[in-house]
């Protein structure tokens, strides 16, 4: 062995320390810590709802087989349309749901108004589904918004972004790698 054993016991404590000090910061400060790591077959919850612009019925069930992603944030998150903006543009059509979080509100529920108010803050359509999806929300755990979930085609969380995210080779990295489970 080389090396002293006291500073080397020194550094096993100065590393645990480090540790305990990082642990604690991410179980106190939650919301304020980006994810991204691949979180191992976690099962999306179970849904069944309603886009709120076409009345069409999309399921967990109806995207299996598929990989997709689930965008969470609300009408009145200014922060969060750059986030949907880069989406988009990477995610295929057919391949991101939008949910609005926010059920504390009826003000907060009119999918079409939210849409419209998206399509004019980004400058172009978007042909996505906008649901109202709270209690899927609280099911995913959506603590703070924007949120981006990528889900394998066996319907199982690959990784998750909390966060403002504009990364768009990022965002075509962690798809690709999505598709390829």
């Amino acid at each position: 062995m080389c090396g002293n054993p006291s500073v080397m016991g020194m550094k096993d404590s100065v590393r645990r320390v480090v540790l305990a000090v990082c642990l604690a910061t991410m179980v106190l400060v939650p919301g304020c810590v980006e994810r991204g790591e691949l979180i191992m077959a976690t099962p999306f919850p179970e849904f069944t709802l309603d886009d709120g612009l076409s009345n069409t019925t999309f399921s967990k069930e109806a995207n299996l087989g598929e990989a997709w992603v689930a965008y969470f944030s609300a009408s009145w998150c200014g922060h969060c349309y750059p986030t949907l903006d880069a989406i988009d543009l990477v995610i295929p059509n057919g391949s991101l749901l939008v949910f609005n979080k926010d059920g504390t509100n009826e003000q907060y529920s009119d999918m079409v108004e939210w849409h419209e108010k998206m399509e004019d803050e980004v400058g172009r359509d978007l042909y996505r589904p906008f649901i109202h999806g709270p209690e899927l929300a609280s099911e995913v755990g959506v603590g703070g918004i924007p949120y981006v979930v990528f889900v394998d085609a066996n319907g199982n969380i690959v990784t998750d972004h909390l966060g403002l995210w504009t990364d768009m080779e990022e965002m075509s990295s962690i798809w690709n790698q999505t598709l390829a489970i």
